[in-house]
């Protein structure tokens, strides 16, 4: 087993009514240009006698997300005798930030993020956890992760990508924007019309995230524990970099080099993402299935339990 005590123990945020599952270690990861990079592991009930497990699971979160938000789905895995690992992406979560307000969503360029990736799955997965490695992002993650499948073709066996990150319908105008604020404004202040929250919570009647209350309310209730689990709004330096990786993912051939076997759960009426996007980006690629759901937002691990029944089912019968 990896051994955890080289490393500093990280915090973990829970509620009352909202526990981090059993037999976890949450640790900081000091990344080759010194950053602290937030990671969990999470074991199967009795891989301590047995170590015996299905594989292991990377499960990545989206922008503006934490290790908390996922505690129920690490369980379900668990259930599922997969071995767990995630970490917040740098610059949001816990983990540490690139700017001195640690408000703002900002990245210089996702090629950070992807050598984030990169030190976890060749320092700690490939070294001390079992095959198969199975690759799992939503949003944001599923931008990277589709990322993290190219770079590294030969490391993952599965890929699932919850509504990815491969487009936005109001594309144009954000493009127009970043281009006008790369010229007037700094990196780092907030983007024209990106409407920073400021701190303050969205109602969920508001929401474009989930139809569920409950596991909505949940998520709000944890970042009202930790405030600074939230970012309030992007940066001009944080739309660019999304715009120059849609280039990259984008170009003739790029996606056809991903041999990964993926599962695309893609939403018709996601109001974050653009699903025709997803869609056009996604069957270009050589081995997948793209199961779409019609009556979900934009984050289907935290929706309705009968829309999350229809998704187990689909991601059992594709990790079979």
């Amino acid at each position: 087993m990896f051994d955890y005590s080289q490393y500093e123990k990280a915090p973990l945020i829970e509620t009352k009514d909202f526990r981090a599952p059993k037999n976890g270690n949450l640790f900081f990861y000091n990344t080759l240009d010194k950053k602290k990079i937030r990671v969990g592991v999470w074991y199967p009930k009795n891989f301590k006698e047995t170590l015996s497990a299905r594989g292991t699971i990377l499960l990545q979160q989206g922008h503006n997300e934490f290790i908390e938000k996922y505690f129920e789905v690490i369980q379900e895995f668990l259930n599922r005798e997969f071995i767990i690992i995630c970490f917040d992406w740098r610059g949001q979560g816990m983990s540490d930030r690139m700017i001195d307000n640690e408000n703002k969503a900002y990245i210089k360029s996702f090629n950070l993020h992807d050598n984030d990736l990169n030190e976890i799955v060749s320092k700690i997965i490939e070294p001390y956890l079992p095959k198969p490695l199975i690759g799992i992002g939503h949003s944001m993650g599923g931008c990277l992760m589709l990322s993290g499948f190219y770079n590294h073709k030969d490391k993952f066996d599965f890929g699932i990508l919850s509504a990815p990150m491969l487009g936005f319908k109001n594309e144009k105008f954000l493009k127009s924007v970043s281009s006008i604020m790369n010229i007037l404004a700094k990196d780092t202040d907030y983007l024209i019309g990106s409407k920073p929250n400021m701190g303050v919570e969205t109602p969920f009647e508001e929401n474009d995230l989930t139809t569920d209350i409950f596991r909505y309310k949940r998520t709000q209730s944890l970042v009202r524990n930790h405030p600074t689990l939230r970012l309030w709004g992007v940066t001009n330096a944080f739309a660019k970099a999304i715009n120059e990786r849609f280039k990259i993912i984008r170009q003739k051939g790029w996606v056809e080099k991903i041999s990964t076997k993926i599962l695309i759960l893609n939403n018709t009426k996601d109001r974050v993402v653009d699903a025709n996007k997803i869609r056009s980006t996604t069957t270009r690629l050589p081995n997948k299935k793209i199961i779409t759901f019609s009556n979900t937002e934009h984050e289907i691990f935290m929706e309705k339990d009968e829309f999350r029944k229809e998704m187990w089912e689909k991601i059992d019968i594709f990790l079979k």
